[in-house]
């Protein structure tokens, strides 16, 4: 790619692909070039290209691929379509940064890499968080051991409506509810911090609460497809040692928030307020550091997304939109680019940690359904 900017196809123009857009943006042409834009909705399709007039236009990923002169795929479409969009884009000969979750199960995670090792081509999902500052941070500190050893995570994602700006409500389409949709944002940031340890035993129970609450703002649409879990609870083992603890809800009256906190045997380390507590000689002392970007938006992502239209450019200077986590999706793209630029490795995950979060959130759907403990296979 040396000598060239890297020519970069966007599959799904929605929602998410208008972060991923605005990063393409901020690297400049000389850096990256949009040159293909692919989605099954003309509209949306022709919303995109009045942001990018000089991408082709596709209707879906074979034909996006045909020309042979994509470096980089960025799936942003929904999860029930990863897996054919992605093995088609790597064995098109493009590297591939996909949208959360994975796939719908961990069956097609591992058709996905084996793709991807097969082509020597690199995938990476979009597991944005890592690239706050403050997780980055915090991951460092565990990692240097100053703080001792992880024991205890909580881990929550509370929002005061469901994410009905997509069909995140329907599981043929989505993979699931309010874990595989929104809490694995903050459950692989929280893994992440806490050293990447391999998940032993899932316990969860998961129970659907709308139409009860949220019913008279959903369009019929929503009501008559709405077939997800909306509040889930889970306890996970490890094999470091550490335990967690997940909290997802769809219907939280006192509106959204999403991380964790993490208690080791030194301190207590947490994401939103972001805060380092160090126990010295006895005493708890505050050791949280004055990072830049460091204010976590209080409004969830997909909150924001409320104010995103398909087409609209997002402005910089929208300090409220352009939060933290946009703010992540945006540095995370760029690193991708500019490895493939300079011929570095993708290295912020690796096919244990990919295969490891889909098993766990496939565990919590076993669990629920078996009502009963799960213990999960390694990756």
């Amino acid at each position: 790619m040396a000598g060239h900017p890297v020519c970069v196809g966007v599959v799904g123009c929605g929602t998410i692909a208008q972060f991923h857009f605005q990063a393409v943006k901020e690297l400049g042409e000389d850096t990256a070039a949009l040159v293909a834009l692919c989605d099954l909705r003309e509209e949306r399709l022709e919303q995109a290209h009045q942001l990018w007039p000089a991408a082709r236009l596709a209707r879906e990923v074979r034909e996006l691929m045909a020309p042979g002169d994509l470096d980089l795929v960025i799936v942003g479409t929904m999860p029930h379509t990863h897996a054919s969009i992605a093995i088609a884009a790597l064995e098109g000969g493009a590297h591939v940064l996909c949208e959360k979750p994975f796939a719908m199960n961990a069956a097609e995670g591992q058709a996905i890499l084996d793709a991807a090792a097969g082509a020597g081509r690199q995938f990476q999902l979009c597991t944005n968080l890592r690239y706050l500052p403050t997780s980055q941070y915090l991951r460092e500190l565990v990692n240097s051991g100053s703080v001792g050893i992880p024991l205890l995570c909580k881990i929550w994602s509370y929002h005061l409506n469901p994410p009905w700006w997509a069909p995140h409500y329907h599981r043929s389409t989505s993979g699931g509810g309010v874990l595989a949709s929104t809490l694995i944002h903050a459950l692989d940031q929280a893994i992440w911090v806490s050293g990447c340890p391999n998940p032993l035993s899932v316990q969860a129970v998961a129970r659907r609460v709308f139409p009860e609450k949220r019913g008279p703002l959903a369009t019929g649409e929503v009501r008559a497809r709405y077939d997800v879990e909306d509040l889930l609870s889970g306890f996970v083992r490890f094999d470091n040692g550490m335990v967690a603890t997940l909290e997802g809800n769809w219907c939280y009256e006192r509106g959204d928030s999403i991380g964790f906190e993490l208690v080791t045997t030194q301190a207590t380390l947490s994401s939103v307020p972001f805060g380092v507590l160090v126990d010295k000689g006895g005493k708890v002392v505050d050791q949280t550091p004055e990072l830049a970007g460091a204010e976590f938006a209080r409004r969830a992502f997909w909150h924001l997304t409320d104010q995103v239209e398909p087409g609209k450019p997002l402005e910089v200077a929208d300090t409220e939109l352009i939060a933290a986590w946009t703010r992540s999706i945006c540095a995370q793209d760029a690193d991708a680019i500019q490895r493939l630029i300079q011929g570095r490795p993708w290295e912020l995950q690796n096919r244990r940690q990919l295969l490891n979060l889909q098993r766990l959130i496939d565990g919590c759907y076993e669990s629920a359904q078996l009502g009963r403990p799960v213990e999960l296979a390694p990756a």
